[in-house]
């Protein structure tokens, strides 16, 4: 946490006089780490004698994103800290080796607070799909109440989202409307958010280089519903083919 605070003042020392200028339009880098939550991890694949075992010994792996934003857009992806083929699960004298493959997996996504787009490049496999559709508003209620993250205090709010219950912590000194994942719209760039699934917080942030968000280009375009039909598919398909070894996730 001290390296974040450190990051958010120089970023400011930074920012402020670009902000007078006006002759560049700087890039701003936030890093999110993503731990799901265990409850989102199934285990109907593992043996009986096994299931309750693995169930309480598995831990989940923590994923990565970087958020680039200017003042009214952004533009999110998923980056690799570690190289891993496989989750592992080591619950003492059972050990068990399970392949994930994603099906659906975002590229990165694209968000513009002015004209309420977005435009997201996501894979199947090898092939790459681009999907525009509008920003999904989010009702969220404001709190007054308060907790220090970083040299920041940031704020309380919270939302209904289908059957979820979303928490979020967001700094107002941070004049933006991103946040990780599907989470936008708060007076304050999204610092922290915890719901059912998974848990988000801000790990670093910095300055990067002079220049301009760019949306996904590569892809056909297609909707989001044909997408979904698509990937339906190809996970059925690969099920039959590999029934046994494999995890396969849509996300």
């Amino acid at each position: 946490m001290q390296f974040l605070l450190s990051a958010f003042s120089l970023f400011w020392i930074f920012f402020a006089p670009a902000q007078n200028t006006h002759k560049t339009n700087l890039i701003h880098i936030v890093t999110y780490k993503e731990t799901p939550i265990i409850s989102r991890y199934t285990f109907k694949d593992v043996p009986e004698p096994y299931r309750e075992i693995v169930s309480k010994n598995a831990k989940p792996l923590p994923s990565y994103y970087e958020l680039s934003f200017s003042n009214h857009e952004a533009l999110y992806k998923k980056i690799q800290r570690k190289a891993a083929a496989s989750e592992d699960m080591n619950t003492g004298n059972i050990q068990m080796k399970q392949t994930v493959l994603s099906f659906g997996t975002a590229v990165e996504t694209y968000e513009n607070y002015k004209t309420r787009k977005t435009i997201s490049s996501r894979m199947i496999l090898d092939k790459e799909f681009l999907i525009s559709e509008s920003l999904k508003s989010i009702d969220w209620k404001l709190s007054n109440e308060t907790k220090s993250i970083g040299a920041f205090v940031c704020k309380k709010a919270q939302a209904e989202i289908g059957d979820d219950f979303v928490e979020a912590w967001y700094s107002s000194d941070i004049p933006t409307m991103a946040g990780p994942g599907i989470y936008w719209g708060l007076p304050g760039l999204i610092v922290e958010v915890k719901s059912k699934n998974c848990y988000y917080t801000a790990i670093e942030i910095r300055e990067n280089i002079a220049g301009n968000l760019v949306p996904p280009l590569k892809g056909k375009q297609i909707s989001k519903e044909e997408f979904k039909k698509l990937a339906d598919d190809r996970v059925s398909d690969f099920k039959r083919e590999h029934p046994n070894n494999f995890k396969v996730t849509i996300e």
